[in-house]
């Protein structure tokens, strides 16, 4: 799967739950350095973003596939 949006999420695991941030990626590597150093890296994993519930109100539509990141080096809260 490809996607035309150039953002990605970068996924952790703090003590207190699940975090996503989302980020600008052009090109998307598999690797990325976030402004604070932290380096992250792609293992094919996606995740969706954004649509509106479908007529049935039991799923989404139109959602958007994003790459999600995770952390690539020790101490950036993944467990």
């Amino acid at each position: 799967m490809t996607t035309e949006d150039a953002r990605i999420v970068l996924r952790t695991r703090p003590e207190d739950g699940l975090v996503f941030v989302i980020v600008d990626h052009p090109e998307q590597p598999a690797g990325y350095v976030h402004t604070d150093g932290t380096v992250w890296t792609w293992h094919q994993r996606w995740h969706l973003v954004g649509g509106v519930p479908d007529r049935d109100g039991v799923g989404m539509v139109g959602r958007i596939h994003l790459r999600a990141y995770d952390p690539a080096t020790p101490g950036t809260g993944e467990t």
